[in-house]
């Protein structure tokens, strides 16, 4: 049953599918970053007066800048640490409190670094997997990751200053290839991959570099997940993104958040129930009653919002 809740549970955790492009893998190199340069100097002249200071201006970037690409090489599950503490995005753009309707009365959380209206109703429900019997879900995720069944590869184009850059290219694809991994288990950075063939194009909205940390959305995404050999699409809605740019082209402190229709994760688990009589009934223990977005006319939230974090190593396309 556990395993067979991978890739129900992977497609929750994954607010991602991916995109094709003509450019190629990651480049070498950092790009230099914007630069100043000094208006010229007014000759002085003892019969006129000193011209005032040119305010300076930045040079213009020459290029398409660089890209980046990266695969995901570790993903799992946030927590609540603290009560009402939990690192995630807000969805909705409000802050809830047990008053608030339109969450199910469901609280939002404030994130570790104090910004309130956090919604990540996942965190609370992480204590439960042990008792319903899916607390390896983590293991067989991070095991599908290193055997290549699950390449999620973020795509930066573009990137002009890896501290500071208003506006880049993002996108998130699928990769397909058998991983290199190094002495700790994980992936190697480096490495090239195929597109898989599934892989859709989903342009990150809003993608930009502020102060070396790298943050976009929203995205709509489908997720093309497979149980016991039949392929489901899982949609994942107003998904966020932020991860901290490395020297070597990866991420790390990585952040993926978005929302999940409940009807779709029971739709599929009753499908896959078929082969296993116990997928269904622990899936509805975990969501029953959880869902804290999109309230229906009985005042029943129809999805569920949930962070996951992530790290991820450089890499190239064929």
């Amino acid at each position: 049953m556990k395993r067979a809740l991978l890739p129900l549970c992977a497609a929750a955790l994954v607010a991602c599918a991916s995109e094709d492009t003509s450019s190629p893998g990651a480049a070498s190199g950092r790009p230099r970053p914007i630069v100043s340069a000094p208006a010229p100097e007014t000759p002085e002249s003892p019969d006129t007066p000193e011209a005032p200071d040119t305010p300076e201006t930045p040079e213009a970037p020459e290029g398409e800048g660089i890209t980046l690409l990266t695969a995901v090489d570790t993903l799992g599950f946030t927590r609540s640490d603290a009560p009402g503490i939990a690192p995630g995005f807000d969805l909705d753009g409000r802050v809830s409190d047990t008053a608030d309707a339109t969450t199910c009365r469901k609280p939002d959380f404030t994130s570790p670094d104090g910004e309130p209206g956090v919604d990540n109703q996942l965190a609370t429900l992480v204590p439960l997997f042990e008792t319903v019997g899916i607390g390896a879900v983590e293991g067989l995720v991070q095991d599908s990751i290193e055997q290549g069944g699950l390449l999620i590869m973020l795509e930066l184009a573009d990137v002009h200053d890896l501290e500071n850059d208003a506006q880049v290219t993002a996108r998130l694809r699928l990769g397909s290839g058998t991983p290199l991994l190094g002495t700790d288990g994980l992936l190697l950075s480096g490495q090239t991959f195929d597109v898989h063939p599934a892989s859709q194009d989903v342009v990150v909205e809003n993608a930009r570099v502020v102060d070396g940390v790298f943050e976009g959305g929203p995205l709509e995404a489908v997720l093309p997940i497979v149980v016991f050999g039949v392929e489901y699409s899982l949609p994942i809605h107003n998904a966020h993104l932020r991860a901290r740019l490395t020297y070597d082209g990866g991420l790390v402190d990585g952040l993926l958040g978005g929302e999940v229709v409940i009807e779709d994760i029971l739709t599929i688990a009753s499908r896959a129930n078929n082969n296993d009589q116990s997928i269904l009934p622990a899936v509805r223990v975990v969501l029953n009653g959880r869902g804290d977005l999109d309230p229906d006319e009985n005042g029943l939230c129809r999805r569920i919002s949930g962070t996951f974090d992530f790290t991820a190593v450089s890499a190239y396309f064929f």
